[in-house]
């Protein structure tokens, strides 16, 4: 039964759909992305810094004890 189902069913619909949503999230990403402020641009590209920058910080005090 479920081989006469799945025999019927055309799958290039789904792949179409799916490409569909595929460049709606795309294009979606990309305008909230060069929508976004410099400033917070900025801040993003900070969070590894400040990330390391406490790593080393936290080395060095334990070093220190």
């Amino acid at each position: 039964m479920i081989k006469k189902l799945t025999s019927h069913l055309d799958y290039g619909m789904f792949a179409e759909i799916a490409l569909l949503i595929f460049a709606a999230v795309f294009v979606a990403v990309l305008v909230r992305t060069l929508m976004m402020r410099t400033e917070t641009t900025t801040r993003h590209a900070m969070i590894v810094m400040e990330d390391a920058q406490q790593h080393y910080q936290q080395q060095q005090q334990k070093e220190q004890e």
